[in-house]
């Protein structure tokens, strides 16, 4: 038999008449279903306990916030510690973590905060400025620390644009380039001044030499020659780009060359990690 048939046959015991009887009926099944729906609501309002997981996850978050981008997280033992949890629970934060892109995990060197930025990302098969891969994004790029000079080529700038023994000065322009005011990279160009000058620059320089020779179209621009190195940043890189000496950068050095193999530009770019993901597409060789 059902609750409401127990309260049925008990109130048609006591002799009273039938409407009544279905009124206390009414009035029994309301007030039962009033204090279900009010206990409901009570279980509902208590505070949920947090396992150790998400307790880690929390604390975590609020050190992120408290810490820079490029900034060294604590090590796995020392957080451990201070947390009281196991490193195998802490391990597995920060495995998702840096899954989620808020950190950076660097073997041998450690854990850093990454860019709260969106992350700018580019296959190496393709020579695009950032200045272009930030609008494609709809972010804005600042210059910054710009130095313009006309001067002669170093013994090495020389060399690597196939100068030596000439007498042909070379423009140098230094800058570092930020996305929505935060700099992510330090970037040198040095190209001779039969291809590009000051005057060439102009009063609007929006940082990127491969965008001016690209709308100029002579030289015809055909391909680069790029070598990349993972370096410690400098103290002039750290200083430049707010950053840590010693920050792991990726450096680019490269050659710009004309479709006729002539060295247009030789450039040097350092970049700040978790801003940008380059990737590389390659063939299986068979």
């Amino acid at each position: 038999m059902t609750d409401h048939g127990r309260e049925l046959a008990v109130l048609t015991s006591t002799g009273l008449p039938w409407d009544e009887v279905c009124q206390l009926c009414c009035l029994l099944s309301d007030i039962i279903i009033r204090v279900e729906v009010n206990l409901h609501m009570v279980i509902e309002d208590l505070p949920r306990v947090l396992s150790t997981y998400e307790q880690v996850e929390q604390a975590l978050s609020r050190l992120v916030e408290h810490l820079k981008p490029g900034d060294q997280f604590p090590s796995e033992p020392e957080l451990a510690r201070q947390l009281g949890v196991s490193r195998a629970t802490l391990r597995e934060v920060l495995r998702t973590f840096t899954e989620r892109g808020i950190l950076i995990r660097r073997q041998g060197i450690g854990t850093f905060v990454a860019s709260r930025l969106p992350l700018l990302e580019a296959g190496l098969e393709v020579l695009e400025s950032l200045n272009r891969m930030a609008q494609h994004r709809g972010l804005t790029t600042q210059v910054s620390h710009l130095t313009v000079v006309e001067r002669q080529p170093t013994e090495d700038e020389a060399l690597h644009l196939g100068l030596v023994g000439t007498p042909v000065p070379v423009l140098v322009v230094d800058r570092v380039i930020s996305i929505e005011d935060r700099p992510v990279a330090d970037l040198r160009d040095v190209v001779p001044v039969t291809y590009l000058s000051v005057k060439d620059l102009g009063v609007d320089f929006q940082g990127s030499v491969l965008d001016i020779l690209l709308q100029r179209g002579d030289p015809l621009l055909g391909i680069s020659r790029t070598e990349l190195t993972a370096i410690g940043a400098t103290a002039a890189h750290a200083r430049r780009l707010n950053l840590k000496p010693g920050t792991p950068l990726l450096k680019f050095v490269a050659q710009l060359y004309t479709y006729d193999e002539q060295i247009v530009d030789y450039s040097m770019s350092v970049f700040v990690p978790g801003y940008l993901r380059f990737h590389v597409i390659r063939q299986v060789r068979t």
